[in-house]
């Protein structure tokens, strides 16, 4: 469960910057263009949980920010992560005091919902370029990230997770 009677400790900003650092590592490995769309996009599960978990220090123009980053670093159409973020992060942080109580498989469904749909934003844009239709394989990545996204919270909260006194 989400909440629990352990207290959390702040997060430090080199830490939030860093795990975006990986999850772009991840996102731009080699191995992405092998397994073609059965990895999930780590950068927009990054984001979903740091809006979640931090929203005062990531938010729309972070999501914004990073998207730019990844259609340059892809060298896919310009804007076309950067909308997506954006939505997935809005979305996130228009209901985020009732997403953060929910236990860990309903934030994996709704995280589930944020990704496909940033996939189909980025797929409509493709679309409207006049790219074709990559087939349901494109859509593979959104369900392995909702299944991967309890072991990851527990392991980003480990972190900040500090022990309570028998006592209390």
């Amino acid at each position: 469960m989400p909440i629990s009677s352990q207290l959390l400790r702040p997060v430090s900003f080199g830490f939030i910057l860093l795990t975006f650092l990986l999850a772009m590592l991840f996102n731009l490995a080699p191995w992405q263009a092998a397994l073609q769309g059965l990895t999930p996009d780590f950068i927009a599960l990054m984001l979903v949980y740091w809006a979640l978990h931090q929203p005062k220090r990531i938010g729309v123009g972070w999501a914004f920010s990073l998207g730019l980053l990844m259609d340059v670093a892809d060298g896919n159409y310009l804007g076309q992560h950067a909308l997506a973020y954006s939505v997935i992060a809005c979305l996130t942080l228009i209901r985020q005091r009732q997403f953060a109580i929910f236990p860990f498989w309903q934030q994996a469904l709704i995280t589930l919902f944020l990704l496909l749909l940033a996939q189909c934003i980025m797929l409509l844009v493709r679309l409207l370029f006049g790219d074709s239709f990559p087939g349901l394989g494109y859509f593979a990545g959104a369900p392995i990230a909702a299944i991967l996204w309890t072991p990851l919270s527990n392991l980003m909260l480990m972190h900040q997770r500090k022990p309570v006194a028998d006592d209390l």
